[in-house]
């Protein structure tokens, strides 16, 4: 029988003999990092002619690390791999690539290779490869409807469209214009392009070269176009061209006559329907100041219910306006015409340009309306419960020199007197009545009675003299060339 001690002995020289076997190094030698193994989903691909792939292909990869894990992957379309061949990284197993055709060339098989890297940075010696028959699509173009589809215009006029690729629109290369004529040598334009705008640069002859304008810029390119042609119907054809140098058919816009100016004074009839004889009246007062040449716009005549002769858009329609020195605007619309006179007269006047605004307000015209921003008025005013008139007798009294007594020849069932915007000057205070809608009596109008006003440029000149009665209503006392010729020659210089 064993004593404590000789236990406490035995397991002592056990404790000993295991500290004696250990090591502080592993024998053997480290095994080395193996590489990385790629694969493609498919191993061949076998398609031709039409049933070759678009320039736009998907391709999917993957890859095992047989001892570690795959961090990323490395692909190139080198035909063939060498030292200087460029590999792009990336960490995805998949990708949409445009594999555009070389220019001249329908079909090309394009070599794919792509090698995974380990977590240890060794890459696969053997990158999977797959070959991609790739027939190239011709690209398409078509003309977008703007705003407005003018069939008269003056020479600024424009269009939108839109190209694209069955290949991908990445594989668009850019955008072919001729004016009037497809066999002429073509006007290159950037493949960002899907608006372009043509401004005659001169009215020298019937046949201007024209300054062209992209989408929105308010700088024209450095080439001008030629092929415009003026006092005759006008259209453009477009092609779109992709990287291959495919191209799409010539697709022609709508026609659009456009007519050369003859001066620099324009006449606009804000009438929809039913102006002539109010544009008769302004040619012939017009006419008896001296001004005997000027051009005519019927803003918002309609065909089919589409405006023939409003711009496509605002831009375009100030541009028109800018062709001009001096405008003279009557208007028994007076929401539409505030509304595209703010958005489309700012350039006008700061071209030193000129306006005499003459449109009736009705009743649903918003007094406060921001429409006003650029005219003497400030705000409208709509008395509540009474409606303001004028009989076919009451006068206009001049609050400035030189201007004559005007009377209305028209009993008139809404009258628009307003408050003077800052700066504005007052022309005339009409002798208004003011009816109670309630009992329907009738009584002076004592309150603010403007209906005729002017404002100035920052040069002091008049630019703008606004009213809101129609002039051809306040010729009862037969002295509208009078008024014309103050305004025209007294505050416009002309």
């Amino acid at each position: 029988m064993k004593t404590g001690i000789q236990y406490g002995l035995i397991i002592l020289a056990t404790a000993l003999l295991l500290l004696s076997s250990c090591k502080k190094e592993y024998n053997g030698k480290a095994k080395d990092n193996l590489p990385p193994q790629t694969y493609t989903v498919v191993d061949t691909i076998i398609r031709h002619g039409t049933n070759s792939f678009s320039s736009q292909v998907q391709i999917n990869w993957w890859a095992d690390d047989p001892d570690g894990f795959v961090t990323g992957y490395e692909y190139t379309f080198d035909s063939l791999i060498t030292a200087s061949t460029i590999w792009h990284f990336t960490r995805s197993q998949d990708s949409l690539f445009v594999l555009a055709t070389p220019p001249g060339h329908d079909t090309v098989r394009f070599q794919f290779y792509v090698r995974a890297i380990d977590n240890l940075g060794m890459k696969d010696p053997t990158p999977a490869h797959l070959g991609y028959p790739v027939k190239n699509s011709p690209p398409t173009l078509v003309f977008v409807a703007g705003v407005n589809k003018p069939l008269r215009s003056f020479p600024v006029i424009k269009y939108f469209f839109s190209g694209s690729d069955p290949d991908g629109n990445a594989n668009l290369n850019h955008f072919e214009m001729c004016l009037n004529d497809s066999t002429q040598s073509p006007y290159l334009l950037d493949v960002s392009v899907n608006a372009i705008t043509l401004s005659a640069v001169d009215f020298l002859s019937l046949h201007p070269a024209a300054m062209v304008y992209t989408n929105n810029s308010l700088t024209a390119l450095s080439n001008t176009a030629n092929g415009l042609v003026l006092n005759d119907s006008n259209r453009i054809y477009l092609r779109a061209v992709d990287n291959a140098g495919a191209h799409s058919h010539w697709v022609g816009s709508y026609r659009i006559f456009i007519k050369k100016p003859v001066s620099n004074f324009l006449l606009v009839d804000g009438y929809p329907t039913g102006g002539a004889a109010v544009e008769s009246f302004y040619a012939q007062h017009l006419q008896a100041n001296g001004i005997s040449s000027f051009d005519t716009l019927q803003i918002f005549q309609q065909v089919g219910g589409a405006y023939t002769q409003l711009a496509p858009d605002n831009l375009t329609q100030s541009r028109i306006f800018n062709l001009f020195h001096t405008i003279c605007w009557f208007s028994n619309d007076a929401v539409n015409s505030f509304a595209i006179g703010q958005k489309t007269l700012n350039d006008f006047f700061n071209s030193n340009g000129r306006l005499l605004l003459a449109v009736y307000v009705s009743t649903s015209f918003d007094p406060q309306s921001t429409a006003l921003d650029f005219t003497p008025a400030d705000t409208l005013v709509v008395p509540a419960d009474t409606t303001l008139l004028l009989a076919d007798t009451s006068s206009l009294f001049a609050q400035q020199s030189g201007y004559p007594t005007l009377r209305s020849n028209a009993y008139i069932g809404t009258v628009r007197p307003f408050a003077l915007a800052s700066g504005a000057t007052d022309l005339y205070h009409g002798n208004i009545i003011a009816k109670d809608n309630l009992t329907l009596s009738l009584s002076p109008w004592q309150r603010i009675s403007t209906l005729i006003a002017k404002k100035s440029n920052t040069g002091g000149q008049t630019n703008l003299v606004l009213s809101t009665l129609e002039l051809q209503k306040l010729d009862g006392n037969l002295n509208m060339d009078a008024f014309f010729g103050k305004v025209m020659h007294g505050e416009f210089g002309l």
